[in-house]
């Protein structure tokens, strides 16, 4: 979607020509014109998602940029219900009936550039609250641009060379699962092998990879994909996510036969993904002989590299981080290019657990969570926990993000987690 320049006033339109002339586009109304103008912003301000809500005292507007919402102006009262129509007629979605959420999605062209929205609305008390996930193909990072520290990415590498064998990526919502996963794509599709992906939806389009979107409504979904994806013949299947016993299991089975498995689950850690799977029913010993290795993450953001300073630590920094005598933290002032905040982009943070032999020993036994900490030394999660120290030692976050947008705020009293 270009910038368009406000109309200037002109006398009326002459009517066609019998010559064939087409006739000139209908200027944009105010409402196109400012849907198009926050788009064009929140691209520029590299949101990942736009958040529109009718409420009581009208629409609510925000956008999610580097994890967090950003209040944004809204338009003039006149405008609010012109605004969800456009966006809506702009996703080719339903308008006859507001009580029932919807699906849709649109492209368009900013700053030369080609951009993606997936768009969904839910009915809500007071009308209805849309979502625009932003879907940027220039925001894709080579895997070792992501943040792993060098032996993980090593370790990880090694798991991407097997044959077969399923590795998930672990984390909360908001993670980053699917980052890492497109950046694993990148780097297997190219080499010599077939990798074809199974998504609901396609998030990004990838060059070399084949890409099927599911449909659970049709009965498309990844077990009924997973069962004829391998007469594609393919060396590398990715799933887009564990949510249930079924795919777990066609996953495992597809892994077994031969492929090398990636997908992802919504877990705290790589202890409570392996023990999930269990929970959900997963027959251990397929999990155990299937599992190749799994990848806890977090994504938190990096220090404005504007206005980023060396200032003193505080005496709990110098508790938790172990840090030597006169060493310094970077933390952000706060700029314009960072709207204040002191943080612009963010940085993953990764603990990579290998399926050694004692932990598929331990897989067989339908271990608790805890047990699996402590089997691989991350109590605690502790793994993930340190990969965010050494970020915040090597002036790339703050301990703050780590503990607040970690999760780890539970290994410190509020009153300490406030002072940060």
């Amino acid at each position: 979607m270009k910038e368009k320049k406000s109309p200037k006033l002109a006398k009326p339109a002459k009517p066609p020509q019998a010559t064939g002339e087409a006739p000139k586009p209908a200027p944009e109304t105010t409402v196109e014109r400012w849907v198009n103008m926050m788009i064009i912003r929140a691209v520029r301000e590299r949101a990942s998602d736009i958040h529109i809500e009718e409420r009581r005292q009208g629409l609510s507007i925000h956008f999610r940029v580097d994890g967090t919402l950003r209040l944004v102006q809204p338009p003039e009262q006149s405008l609010p219900e012109g605004v969800l129509t456009r966006i809506k007629k702009m996703a080719r979605m339903k308008l006859e009936d507001e009580r029932l959420p919807r699906d849709g999605h649109y492209g368009a062209l900013v700053d030369g550039r080609e951009v993606d929205f997936a768009v969904h609305s839910l009915p809500t008390s007071h009308g209805e609250s849309l979502t625009l996930r932003v879907r940027d193909c220039n925001s894709l990072m080579p895997l070792g641009k992501l943040g792993f520290e060098p032996a993980a990415l090593t370790s990880l590498r090694k798991m991407m060379a097997k044959p077969r064998g399923l590795i998930l990526v672990a984390g909360p919502a908001g993670s980053g699962k699917t980052t890492t996963l497109y950046a694993m794509l990148s780097e297997l599709a190219k080499s010599d092998k077939k990798v074809v992906t199974l998504e609901y939806p396609i998030e990004y389009d990838l060059p070399n990879v084949i890409q099927s979107q599911v449909d659970p409504r049709s009965g498309y979904d990844y077990p009924a994909a997973l069962r004829v994806v391998t007469r594609q013949d393919p060396d590398v299947v990715m799933v887009g996510n564990l949510g249930d016993a079924a795919t777990a299991h066609a996953a495992l089975q597809t892994a077994l036969g031969g492929r090398l498995v990636l997908s992802s689950m919504n877990a705290g850690d790589a202890a409570e993904a392996i023990s999930g799977l269990v929970g959900l029913g997963v027959d251990p010993f397929l999990l155990a002989t299937g599992l190749e290795g799994v990848i806890g993450q977090r994504v938190l953001r990096r220090v404005c590299p504007s206005c980023k300073q060396r200032v003193a630590p505080t005496s709990t920094e110098k508790g938790w981080l172990g840090l030597k005598p006169g060493q310094k933290l970077a933390k952000g002032r706060g700029c314009a290019e960072c709207k204040g905040t002191g943080y612009k982009g963010r940085v993953g943070v990764f603990a990579v657990l290998p399926a050694t032999d004692d932990l598929r020993d331990l897989v067989l036994t339908r271990p608790q969570p805890s047990a699996l900490r402590q089997s691989y030394g991350e109590a605690a999660r502790a793994d993930l926990f340190s990969a965010g120290v050494a970020k915040v030692k090597a002036g790339l976050t703050t301990l703050r993000e780590v503990v607040v947008k970690g999760g780890f705020g539970y290994m410190m009293d509020p009153e300490t987690v406030n002072d940060l």
